[in-house]
């Protein structure tokens, strides 16, 4: 679900209730700020979709991603994430991770998608990196 500049939502996966991708969109200068939160699964497309057509409405050229309330991301989440590269890339957007949980940064390094997404510690430290 949209709200203003909040994307959210839960979803149940048998008896277990998760909470579904919740992203704000922020910009500092010509960088969107996504702030995700849940888990980001294949279900989170179309919310990840809303919020690039914000970026897309801002003009911004710079993506940082950040996880710094992310709880997990599945193994759909990183073909979501596979799939925004690429279409990041074609518009000639740069896209970054920023505080990837320590579970979320081996599975980067394990895919190799940290060769394609630079992956920062901090905000902070991703700003300072455009």
């Amino acid at each position: 679900m949209f709200y203003g500049d909040h994307l959210n939502g839960y979803y149940s996966e048998g008896e277990n209730m998760r909470a579904k991708t919740q992203i704000s969109v922020r910009h500092i200068g010509e960088i969107a700020i996504f702030d995700v939160t849940g888990y980001l699964t294949e279900d989170s497309a179309r919310d990840m979709d809303t919020a690039y057509k914000l970026v897309k409405i801002k003009g911004s050229a710079k993506i940082l991603l950040n996880f710094d309330q992310q709880s997990f991301i599945t193994s759909s989440g990183f073909g979501l994430l596979v799939k925004m590269l690429w279409k990041i890339r074609s518009k000639g957007q740069i896209l970054r991770v920023a505080h990837p949980s320590d579970q979320v940064r081996k599975t980067f390094n394990i895919i190799g998608l940290n060769r394609s997404i630079e992956i920062f510690a901090s905000e902070s430290e991703a700003l300072a990196n455009f």
